[in-house]
């Protein structure tokens, strides 16, 4: 069932052109990449996707051409927001327009009580159908959700059945958390995937991240589910240079991967934000270069170069 929700799953990312508006040509392009790795599914107007810059028009039709592009595996929508009544506003729409699930973060306000942070949830839940995944990233001025907090959200509103958890060091917190919650409750690793191996051992049942090498992600979560853990630690390990590169600017260096591969024409990011110098985008065609060379080499996983 689509509201199954689980393995690697590709947080979009927004590709721009020279102008710096939403490239729809290679939007598609790179849904096509995603789906020729065989990922599970797309989380779409999340933060990696730079949502809160794109216009209303561009929102639009991104969700329209990854509808059109990728009917055949779960979407998810990002629909929160910095009031209760617009997250109910856009987690309606995100339903009514085919959602799997909506992921739902709180308000950006570091000094929300837990009390106010559930009544939020609560009334996202009431007002929907379809899963909720509950996103738990304080590093973006958002309010820390203990594991109590966490737990009483999964037990008592209705659907939110997925956490995202984001809150390093992500694999301590899911295992308090799931300790408290139960095995009902499903949970993403993220963050980069800086730790999704070690997620995995802590329970995770998936990866949804903005990774721009997912044929690494699905190597790795298919070894690790059919039960071969070396293979899936190896390619972890192989792989961290990438997530780790410049990790402060990574949706710059995830741009930049993939016009490195082919995949989209500039790394171009939605102003004001940070892009590679020369230096940094010649120290990583390196780093990716001597990825690629070794787990092909090393483990037999060839890199994904779509020809354009």
């Amino acid at each position: 069932m689509k509201d199954d929700l689980s393995g690697p799953f590709i947080a979009l990312l927004t590709p721009l052109d020279e102008r710096g508006l939403q490239d729809e040509e290679d939007l598609r392009r790179m849904l096509d990449y995603y789906l020729g790795a065989r990922v599970s599914g797309f989380l779409i107007l999340g933060e990696s996707s730079e949502r809160d810059r794109l216009s209303t028009s561009e929102r639009e039709s991104n969700t329209r051409i990854v509808f059109e592009t990728a009917d055949k595996v779960p979407i998810v929508i990002g629909t929160g927001r910095e009031s209760t009544q617009l997250t109910i506003e856009e987690s309606r729409k995100a339903e009514s327009q085919g959602a799997s699930a909506v992921m739902v973060s709180p308000p950006r306000n570091p000094k929300l009580r837990e009390q106010a942070i559930f009544d939020f949830f609560a009334a996202v839940g009431d007002s929907v159908s379809v899963p909720i995944i509950v996103q738990d990233f304080p590093q973006t001025d958002r309010p820390y959700m203990s594991p109590e907090l966490l737990a009483r959200i999964h037990r008592e509103v209705r659907n939110a059945k997925y956490l995202k958890l984001e809150d390093a060091p992500t694999p301590v917190k899911i295992a308090k958390v799931r300790a408290l919650a139960g095995e009902t409750l499903k949970v993403f690793g993220a963050l980069y995937g800086r730790d999704a191996f070690w997620d995995l051992e802590q329970g995770a049942v998936g990866i949804m991240t903005a990774t721009a090498t997912p044929e690494y992600l699905v190597e790795m979560l298919g070894a690790y589910m059919s039960g071969n853990r070396k293979r899936a630690l190896d390619i972890y390990l192989y792989t961290l240079p990438l997530v780790y590169f410049l990790i402060d600017v990574s949706l710059a260096v995830r741009k930049q991967i993939l016009v490195e591969r082919g995949v989209i024409k500039t790394a171009r990011m939605k102003q004001p934000a940070v892009e590679l110098t020369a230096l940094a985008r010649k120290e990583l065609a390196e780093t990716l270069s001597w990825v690629e060379r070794h787990t092909s080499e090393d483990l037999g996983i060839r890199p994904l170069r779509p020809a354009r």
